[in-house]
């Protein structure tokens, strides 16, 4: 239910029991006193807790929950992780997809020409790649953000591309 990485908690933040959080991952969830979150050190030992509130700037979150409330408290959370539901961090289940649906999938271009095949997926902090190895046996790193990924067919094994200026220049 709680399945995705938001961050870790870093530090305190104020006298009410508010806590930084750090080292995310680029979502910008829409958390609104009430919500719930799981913290802990992994996704199956974490506990449910609710949201006092949350601020986010593109410096920084700040978490708060309503069972902590001192700077003493909050540092009991500290270096443990805060996860959120699928809905919380503004993804649709419909565009996700495994990594053994995206491999061997062909990629190709927006006009219908076959660029390669995914070979690879790397989980990345900022968003995931998808490795194109090509007919001629070179690889392209496709950043999977909406400029590049056009359309996904998992059923058909097909997925269209936008390949940014310069990238197939990179292993050339």
């Amino acid at each position: 239910m709680y399945s995705e990485y938001l961050g870790i908690l870093l530090r305190t933040h104020g006298l009410d029991g508010s806590l930084v959080v750090g080292n995310t991952v680029g979502l910008r969830p829409a958390l609104q006193p009430g919500s719930r979150v799981a913290v802990g050190f992994t996704r199956d030992f974490a506990a449910v807790k609710t949201v006092a509130s949350f601020q986010q700037t593109p410096q920084r979150m700040v978490i708060r929950f309503t069972d902590v409330d001192t700077p003493e408290a909050a540092t009991a959370l500290l270096e443990q992780a805060v996860y959120i539901r699928l809905e919380d961090a503004g993804i649709r289940s419909a565009d996700r997809y495994t990594i053994g649906e995206i491999e061997g999938c062909t990629a190709v271009s927006e006009q219908g020409a076959t660029i390669g095949v995914i070979t690879d997926v790397w989980l990345m902090p900022a968003n995931d790649v998808w490795v194109i190895t090509t007919e001629s046996g070179t690889t392209l790193p496709l950043p999977v953000i909406d400029d590049t990924i056009v359309q996904v067919d998992v059923t058909a094994r097909r997925v269209t591309v936008r390949i940014p200026d310069g990238l197939e220049q990179i292993n050339g």
